[in-house]
């Protein structure tokens, strides 16, 4: 009798001393931002968009590469049957080029990088809104990127501020 009064005692205590939301179902999920990134239109079309707008940077580049090497064959090719002076005039027109060429390079590549980031920051923002809205919308709890990154979470799993104290 003892044994019984014992355990019926233990579940009375622990139904009422065991917080409802502990024994709440945790409702969660996985995003994988890569594989979205790839199959979303917005990503693509952002893609396609900085593309269109350095292509004709890029053929300029092309354009002054071919030159600068047609240049140098050239350089190589004739180097002994030219005269001093026009050598000398080659390779300044050769080191011209490629001034222009590694200029370009430079700046197109970091125009590009300051785009492309600008874009991305543009769909992130949006990408997630729409995890939120989601996850608000379908009562998640919480919502973690493929490599555990968290990108939604409810007020109440933020346990921060409760192990501060506790280490205090």
């Amino acid at each position: 009798m003892n044994t019984i009064y014992k355990s019926v005692l233990f579940c009375l205590i622990t139904t009422i001393f065991i917080p409802s939301f502990a024994s709440a179902e945790l409702k969660m999920g996985i995003v994988n931002l890569d594989q979205l990134f790839k199959e979303i239109p917005i990503y693509r079309e952002s893609q396609e968009k900085i593309k269109k707008q350095f292509d004709p940077r890029a053929r300029n580049l092309k354009t002054l590469e071919q030159e600068w090497s047609a240049l140098n064959e050239e350089y190589l090719k004739n180097e002994t049957v030219m005269s001093d002076k026009e050598k000398k005039a080659l390779v300044e027109k050769i080191q011209s080029i490629e001034k222009k060429f590694r200029s370009g390079q430079e700046k197109i590549q970091t125009d590009l990088q300051t785009v492309q980031q600008e874009e991305l920051s543009k769909i992130r923002a949006i990408v997630e809104t729409t995890i939120t809205e989601y996850a608000e919308n379908n009562n998640y709890d919480l919502i973690i990127r493929a490599d555990g990154t968290t990108l939604f979470a409810k007020k109440y799993i933020n346990i921060t501020q409760e192990i501060i104290s506790k280490l205090q």
